[in-house]
């Protein structure tokens, strides 16, 4: 798990990330067994389960805070 990995939040904030070479804006939420979910308020796209053994292929680049309207 990469140090962005370690200071991510688990409330679901919506993260910039980069998953197996392609970038999304998603929800990025760590779970209680060691998993990351990737879930989009697009319901037109479905939720990715990351295992933990395949964090190498999840990069955040940052949080997202803002986008013309607060995030948080």
């Amino acid at each position: 798990m990469n140090k962005d990995m370690d200071t991510m939040t688990k409330d679901g904030g919506i993260y910039a990330i980069n998953y197996d070479g392609e970038l999304f804006v998603k929800r990025v939420q760590k779970q209680l067994n060691g998993t990351v979910a990737i879930t989009s308020d697009n319901k037109n796209y479905g939720d990715i389960v990351i295992a933990s053994a395949d964090l190498n292929t999840l990069k955040i680049i940052g949080r997202v805070i803002w986008s013309g309207h607060p995030m948080i």
